[in-house]
């Protein structure tokens, strides 16, 4: 009997680098292509991205899959697990670094390349055009055939039902679960992918806490403000 492989999360980071690397520009080139709804001939991927850290908190939660497209556009993903509440102003920075990198001094800015930014969320945030995990499901509900939504579900979870079925009629996620298969029977990926859940599931405790502890005292000292003001005004009347 073949034994079960327990499949390996593909939105932690560190299998999200060795699923989408050089040799398997097809289904990274798929998965941008879904993103942006735009036609790419190549992409070129910085292998310098792909280096598996040793401490489970560093750079924690967050991915950066660089890769060059045919016409000239760096194509910037970052996965996002952990609601720090500053996602727009540390993804506009990442993208401005990715941007201004491309000048050396006494370069003209005409040479600047486009840059696209793509962040894979978690969770949901307003006023943005990002890529939400939590809405992922209702999308493929009303539209079964959209393939940016095929995607971040196998991302989120490829054990479900419903990836099955989407693997039916999206070769290139097809390959990727093939790929996820393989990648997940490496002992030492899927120790170090434990490790990083784990500072990840620490992450988003230690911030919902923080902000219970927050609501806390501010309804405290509103309280006491009240008080204050009702002890004020029982002053004046006597």
């Amino acid at each position: 009997m073949e034994e079960q492989i327990t499949l390996l999360k593909p939105k932690i980071d560190v299998v999200f680098h060795c699923l989408f690397k050089t040799g398997n520009e097809r289904i990274t080139k798929a998965m941008i292509e879904a993103t942006t709804k735009e036609k790419i001939e190549s992409i070129n991927l910085d292998n310098d991205r792909y280096l598996m850290k040793d401490y489970p908190d560093e750079k924690l939660g967050i991915v950066d899959l660089k890769a060059t497209l045919d016409n000239g556009t760096i194509c910037d993903i970052e996965i996002q697990l952990a609601d720090n509440k500053d996602t727009a102003e540390r993804f506009l920075f990442y993208w401005s670094k990715i941007y201004s990198s491309q000048l050396v001094q006494g370069d003209d800015y005409g040479k600047l390349n486009k840059v696209i930014g793509i962040i894979i969320l978690d969770y949901e945030i307003e006023k943005t055009k990002e890529i939400e995990i939590p809405k992922a499901r209702e999308i493929l509900k009303k539209e079964p055939n959209n393939k940016l939504a095929q995607w971040v579900m196998f991302l989120d979870n490829p054990n479900e039902s419903e990836v099955s079925k989407i693997m039916n009629e999206n070769e290139e996620i097809k390959e990727a679960m093939s790929e996820l298969e393989k990648i997940s029977k490496d002992k030492e990926l899927k120790r170090v992918a434990e490790l990083r859940e784990k500072a990840i599931r620490d992450e988003k405790n230690g911030l919902r806490h923080a902000r219970e502890d927050g609501l806390k005292e501010g309804l405290e000292q509103r309280n006491e403000a009240t008080e204050f003001s009702k002890r004020k005004r029982t002053l004046q009347r006597n």
